[in-house]
Parts: C-alpha cells; sequence; structure tokens
C-alpha cells in the first residue's frame, strides 16, 4: 500500500537528496520543476560519456581485489564477485512479501526500511500508518537473513527525513543519537547501519559528514552505507567532493538512488526511470554512466559506488506514447507504490509486446490509455534484460554492486514454482554468479 514516505530516486542537484515530489528539484532551491538552464560545457559532457562508453571491451575489467582493497573487512562475507545487492524491504508492505517468502538468493544484503530519527533515537511502531519499521518484524528479517547467510542492515532515514535527521544531528542530540544507533547493531543484531538522509538544504552537508564518521567510529566493524542521488546533468552538485568523496573513507558503499530519473518537468522530454546511458540530449539530462562518472571524477571510488534498480515503473499519459517525446500535456500518473514490477506485468503489458531502447538499455511500453487504471500510454521500468546489462556495465566499471528499491515490488505469490522472483533471480545471474 502506498505509505506517506517514499524513497527518492532521483536527486538533480541538491546538495543531500531531493525528496519525493511532483516537479524537479534545482540546485539549492525550491522543487519548483524549472526548466534545465544550464546545459553546461559539451565537450566536457561528451568526455564523461566517452568514459562511460557502452562497450565494455573499452572499459576497465572488474578487478575484485581492487574493490577488496578500497573497502571494509566486512566484504570478505560477499559473493564470489565482490559484489553487494542490497535490497530494500519496506515495513508498509510487508504484507505483499512475507518474510518467510524472500528470495535470498539475489541478495547479499537486505536493508529495512525505515526507522526514523527522534531526536536522541527512532521511531520504532508496530502501527501501519506510521512508516518506521516495526521492531518485531526486524527481529524476524534479521533472523531469516542470518539463516540465509546474509547480513541484515537497518535504513534509517527515508523521504524528507531531513528535519528528523536535523534534529537528531543537533548539539543536543548528537551523541545520544550515535549511541542509539551503536545499540540498534549491538544489541538486536542487525549487521549495520544504511544513512538514508533525504532532503534539506547544502547546510545539512557538515551535520551528515559528522554523523557518518562518528557513526563508524562508534561501530568500526559493522556495514556502514549512505544513499546519494543520481544526477541531472545540466546542474551537477557542488559538493561532491566535500560530501561523498570525504564520506567514502567511513562508509562500505555510497549507493546511488539511479531510479526514478525520468519525469513531466518543464522543459523535459518522456524519458526512462533507470537509464543505463544517457543519450546526450539535455532535454533528458540523465543516465547512470553519467551519474557514475561525476561521482568517481569527484573522488569517490567506484569500488564504494553501488548504481540503483527500481522494481518499479513510471508511466506518462498522452500524447507521450515512447522516450525521448515532446511532453506536451503529458503528466506522470503512477510511480513507486502503484506502478510495481508485479502490476506492470500482470496489468500493464498484459498482451502487449515491450519495447527495448538500445541506446538507454531499457524496456518501454506503449498503450492504449483505456487498457489500464491509470491512463497511461508509455510505461517506463526495467525487467531481467535490463539488470543483465546492468550487471554487465557494473563489473566492467569496476563498481560496488547495485540497490534495489523494493524487494516487495518485485513478488509475485501467485506464480509457479521458482518463477516467485524473477528480478531477484536476474540479480543473482547478472551480480552474483
Amino acid at each position: 500500500m502506498p505509505m506517506p514516505l517514499r524513497r527518492c530516486g532521483f536527486a538533480l542537484a541538491l546538495a543531500v537528496v531531493a525528496g519525493c515530489g511532483s516537479a524537479a528539484p534545482v540546485a539549492d532551491g525550491p522543487r519548483d520543476g524549472a526548466a534545465p538552464t544550464s546545459p553546461g560545457d559539451a565537450a566536457a559532457a561528451d568526455a564523461r560519456a566517452a568514459a562511460t562508453s557502452n562497450d565494455a571491451a573499452a572499459s576497465p575489467a572488474h578487478d575484485a581485489s581492487a574493490a577488496d582493497a578500497s573497502a571494509s573487512p566486512v566484504d570478505a562475507a560477499t559473493a564470489g564477485t565482490g559484489l553487494w545487492v542490497i535490497g530494500y524491504y519496506s515495513g508498509w508492505d510487508a504484507t505483499d512479501l512475507p518474510v518467510d517468502a524472500i528470495e535470498w538468493g539475489g541478495l547479499t544484503h537486505i536493508a529495512t526500511a525505515f526507522m526514523i530519527p527522534d531526536g536522541g533515537g527512532f521511531t520504532s511502531s508496530t502501527d501501519p500508518s506510521n512508516p518506521s519499521f516495526d521492531s518485531a518484524l526486524a527481529q524476524s528479517v534479521i533472523a531469516a537473513a542470518h539463516a540465509a547467510g546474509k547480513k541484515a542492515i537497518a535504513s534509517i532515514g527515508g523521504s524528507d527525513s531531513a528535519t528528523a535527521f536535523e534534529g537528531a544531528t543537533s548539539s543536543a542530540n548528537m551523541t545520544a543519537f550515535v549511541a542509539s544507533l551503536r545499540d540498534l547493531v549491538t544489541t538486536t543484531g542487525y549487521d549495520g547501519i544504511d544513512i538514508d538522509w533525504e532532503g534539506g538544504p547544502g547546510s545539512d552537508d557538515a551535520l551528515l559528514l559528522d554523523l557518518v564518521q562518528r557513526v563508524r567510529a562508534a561501530l568500526p566493524s559493522a556495514v556502514l552505507t549512505m544513499t546519494a542521488g543520481g544526477i541531472n546533468t545540466n546542474m551537477v552538485p557542488t559538493d561532491l567532493a566535500s560530501l561523498y568523496a570525504a564520506a567514502a573513507p567511513s562508509v562500505d558503499r555510497i549507493n546511488l538512488m539511479t531510479y526514478g530519473m525520468s519525469g513531466a518537468y518543464t522543459g523535459w522530454r518522456s524519458w526512462h526511470s533507470s537509464p543505463l546511458h544517457w543519450n546526450h540530449d539535455t532535454s533528458t539530462p540523465a543516465g547512470i554512466d553519467d551519474t557514475v562518472a561525476h561521482y568517481v571524477a569527484a573522488g569517490v571510488p567506484a569500488a564504494k559506488l553501488g548504481v540503483g534498480s527500481g522494481f518499479y515503473g513510471e508511466c506518462y499519459t498522452a500524447p507521450v506514447t515512447a522516450p525521448d517525446q515532446a511532453l506536451g500535456a503529458s503528466t506522470v500518473a503512477a510511480s513507486d507504490g502503484v506502478l510495481s514490477y508485479r502490476a506492470i506485468v500482470t496489468t500493464y503489458a498484459s498482451g502487449v509486446t515491450p519495447q527495448w531502447d538500445t541506446g538507454a538499455s531499457v524496456p518501454y511500453l506503449t498503450l492504449s490509455a483505456s487498457s489500464n487504471p491509470e491512463g497511461c500510454t508509455y510505461v517506463t521500468y526495467e525487467d531481467a534484460q535490463s539488470i543483465a546489462a546492468k550487471g554487465t556495465w557494473v563489473k566492467a566499471q569496476g563498481l560496488g554492486g547495485v540497490i534495489i528499491w523494493t524487494i516487495n515490488e518485485g513478488y509475485f505469490p501467485s506464480a509457479d514454482a521458482g518463477a516467485h522472483h524473477p528480478l531477484l533471480d536476474a540479480m543473482r545471474t547478472s551480480f552474483l554468479e
């Protein structure tokens, strides 16, 4: 079921990570859907694109020893490829995916979403209207993960969590807050913490960096990850080095939320939710390859970067029927929470031949508006083929792995045995084998 706290995939230029909204964020300002007015240096963009060519043969081979050298000792427990596959498990959708139905073969870690900062601690509730992760459910997830030989991490924050984090990291609360995160690991069985600070002004950077460094000092051998946003190449954030490269020595992974990268924003054309490759068009200014290139150029080690994979899609209304089209009066009518991969396959793709964008390496659907509840005419999403392309590219670039938002949305309870988790199966074969 949709909840008020949804994870954002795409932060266009904010210093931390923009919260979810219907309009595109702009640098250090409100999310007002403004057109991308600063295309930037085309030559520099072309140079970045060349550095992240989809020709894997031209890219450096994945070097497991190099990845291990830049990561913490907890990497020794991951799969033979050295890559991490971190799947977010949302508490509010737990009925859609019972713990005993989780397919562990496609995961190295599971992240329970979310616990919410609250003063010197965090909230945890059994109230289904509260997006904070239920403590009893957490114990069930932790036990199941450990039984399967996987690691469980507590994700703290979520969409629009900046205000809560600002209070928790104030001078009055910071020490107690870090102690509560330490105790969460040492007393509950969690293997680590995921800091998912989303929203807030650039002035929050210093607080976030301080928090990450303090948590690492308090938990020197635990898993510690943090999230970061996908990048609008027209408005590249100025804090990639001062925040993320500075935080890299303290964390095991910086996970890029490279999903939800499309939208009906002023000045844009229709685009893909999670395009592996950017098309060099400043009216569709997003691609995983371009985003990764910016973080690496800022000094974040490639082996510590994870890319994002959304087990959900986004749908546009008429007149848009495909990627890279003029928007006209089109809107994004459905996304995370409504347009799960399960819903796409069972409701939207039935009787429709999926299309494949060879440049972006992702699928899409062209539909009749009368064929679906939201009146969608173009659906952008991910499938097993796009996950395979991501896995090949991630290995070629020497990256650290992938995060999934959310594994709940990819579960097919009525499928035949062995076919309940098609996308997690693709993660296993593409990233872990």
